[in-house]
């Protein structure tokens, strides 16, 4: 037997405002992914190794730093990356690529670095799910970053790191500051980064990612102060749409941080030889760091969803003071209604008729039970 379709209950017209602004705010959405997923589609057919996702930059950018302890080099546009097929034991290696739609070079840094073709086609997807790969020469870490934008729109980049014996490789969308600090501190010896292997490295590119989500988090706390305010103000058609767009910005969140935590969580119990034992803390102060960070979205998403509930409650009671006054208008002219409609009938012999000051003795009823309906009201509460 077929289950009957679900319905929206006409009796709730809030639930059938949310179900379309639902709708509306995923129509760009599905789109997208309808036409990447045949990208995919087409390119696992003609078994092609193929970016999928938005063009960002024009040109790629690539950065290569060499360092140890007693000294680094850093290199823009290298021309090629033999450096790192037979990388120097006594020295660490960090190539970053800014763009990702070139594919041509990463396919050449694959035949360089024996790299497995299906990871290669996951970095080059920015719609994949963050996750983390062991092979058995490398390290592959999807992540996605999220900051928040001047125009409080969510920019979610895909970033990817490899990480292999004595060098890392990270891949980028755009150009950004995400790193620009870990960049300093190599340059200008700060901090353990030199002292230590590619693995610390990783921790501190890790730690940078997870950095934007405290912030972006930061500033949707904010905003949820101030929407907060409106709420219990002065809300809009405006606030509820406002509320919508910040509850789904927090769900996008919310997915992208759980899978982190799971490859933060796999790295550890995996016991993986490209992490040395020294460093495990820091991934597991890491992992702690990203418990932090759902716990204050997870806040921030029953947040949103309880000014939502105040949104549609407040308009309730909007409705239910107008209810009130008019019905208590419409109860007061019914008795002055039935009798200005007695003495209005068009009866010759009505015995009233004919008293000279009828009129105002009709007035007198018709404003004493306007007084005592008034009065009673007032002692029920009513009003």
């Amino acid at each position: 037997m077929k289950k009957d379709k679900k319905q929206f209950d006409i009796t709730r017209p809030d639930k059938i405002l949310m179900a379309g602004l639902r709708t509306l705010g995923t129509i760009g959405d599905n789109l997208t992914f309808n036409l990447y997923s045949t990208l995919k589609s087409e390119s696992k057919g003609k078994a092609q190794t193929v970016f999928i996702g938005k063009k960002k930059l024009e040109k790629v950018a690539i950065q290569l730093f060499e360092y140890s302890p007693d000294d680094c080099m850093e290199l823009d546009q290298p021309e090629d990356f033999s450096a790192l097929q037979s990388p120097d034991p006594k020295k660490s290696y960090w190539l970053n690529f800014h763009g990702l739609h070139e594919v041509s070079l990463y396919e050449d840094l694959s035949k360089t670095m024996s790299f497995d073709r299906l990871m290669v086609r996951q970095m080059l997807d920015t719609t994949q799910r963050p996750k983390v790969e062991e092979y058995d020469k490398y390290l592959f870490f999807s992540v996605k970053s999220i900051l928040q934008t001047e125009q409080q729109e969510l920019n979610i980049e895909q970033i990817s790191f490899i990480l292999g014996k004595n060098y890392i490789i990270s891949l980028q969308e755009e150009e950004g500051d995400h790193f620009d600090h870990i960049r300093y501190k190599i340059r200008e010896k700060l901090g353990m980064v030199r002292h230590r292997k590619s693995d610390f490295l990783l921790v501190q590119l890790l730690d940078a990612v997870l950095d934007n989500y405290f912030e972006t988090i930061d500033a949707f706390n904010l905003i949820v102060a101030e929407l907060e305010k409106e709420v219990l103000k002065d809300p809009t058609h405006c606030t509820l749409l406002k509320l919508e767009k910040y509850k789904k910005d927090t769900q996008l969140i919310k997915k992208s941080l759980m899978p982190f935590k799971e490859a933060l969580t796999n790295i550890l119990n995996g016991r993986t030889n490209f992490i040395e034992n020294e460093n495990e803390k820091y991934f597991h102060d890491l992992l702690n760091s990203c418990k932090n960070a759902m716990d204050e979205i997870e806040s921030t998403s029953k947040s949103l969803e309880s000014l939502a509930n105040i949104y549609f409650s407040s308009l309730s009671q909007k409705m239910n003071e107008t209810m009130k006054v008019l019905t208590t208008v419409a109860t007061i002219f019914i008795p002055l209604t039935f009798i200005a409609g007695i003495y209005g009938m068009n009866f010759e012999y009505m015995p009233e008729l004919k008293y000279r000051y009828g009129y105002f003795v009709v007035w007198g009823v018709m404003g004493a039970v306007l007084i005592l309906m008034l009065l009673y009201f007032k002692r029920k509460k009513w009003l």
